[in-house]
């Protein structure tokens, strides 16, 4: 056994140089989502927690066992990611979707990682226009809007709006404003007219919603605000 608890910290030891820990533990998280997923495999509950301990058992192990990786540490992060920020989409039980929004940190993540930024370095012109060309890519494969341009009649539904902006039912609505607003920056910005006619659909829908699942009233306020501002 202490073998494996070996094993199991030093898998990706030398994948890593920089001091980690300075780095957001849902972000190193979402990173391990798509490392898990790049490989090809399902990002179950049980992956997931051997991967971020792998990589970064500081971050994801026991308090007094170091030794051995923290499961509600993780269980705690993949579940902000998906609720509250909608970076991640899905059950950990039958496999976690990493979300548009979620890939651009994972990538931020990696870059950081293999000393190609530094934190809270200003990101540049170019970087952002390869961010826009994913976000449009992203939408061109998504079933919502192919089943957009396939009939002018389609009245896309509460389920299909959320996961279209990479939420879930659980997903407050003020990050589905938000997503909403950077799919529309990119495609305002790159001059997808489809796209853009397609998310002034996405707008009627979202000023139709109320409320964000109960949260406290400032959040509500606030999510009212944003509502009025859809572009």
């Amino acid at each position: 056994m202490k073998k494996n608890k070996t094993d199991i910290r030093k898998s990706g030891a030398n994948i890593i140089d920089l001091n980690y820990e300075k780095i957001g533990l849902d972000q190193l998280l979402i990173y391990c989502v798509k490392k898990i997923i790049d490989r090809g495999e399902v990002c179950t509950f049980e992956t997931l927690v051997y991967e971020c301990f792998s990589l970064f058992p500081k971050k994801f192990s026991l308090a007094r066992y170091p030794n051995w990786p923290d499961s509600a540490r993780v269980e705690k992060s993949w579940r902000r990611c998906r609720s509250d920020k909608g970076w991640l989409s899905g059950r950990a039980k039958e496999g976690l979707r990493i979300t548009e929004a979620g890939t651009e940190i994972a990538l931020d993540t990696e870059n950081i990682l293999l000393n190609k930024t530094v934190i809270n370095k200003p990101i540049k012109k170019n970087m952002n226009r390869t961010r826009e060309e994913a976000i449009i890519n992203y939408i061109y494969g998504t079933k919502e809007f192919r089943k957009y341009l396939l009939s002018d009649r389609y009245d896309i539904s509460d389920r299909e709006l959320r996961s279209f902006l990479g939420g879930t039912l659980e997903t407050p609505k003020r990050i589905l404003i938000h997503n909403y607003f950077r799919y529309y920056q990119a495609a305002r910005r790159l001059g997808e007219q489809k796209i853009l006619s397609f998310l002034r659909l996405c707008k009627i829908r979202l000023k139709k919603r109320g409320g964000i699942n109960g949260r406290a009233t400032v959040k509500k306020k606030y999510t009212q605000e944003l509502t009025m501002k859809l572009p």
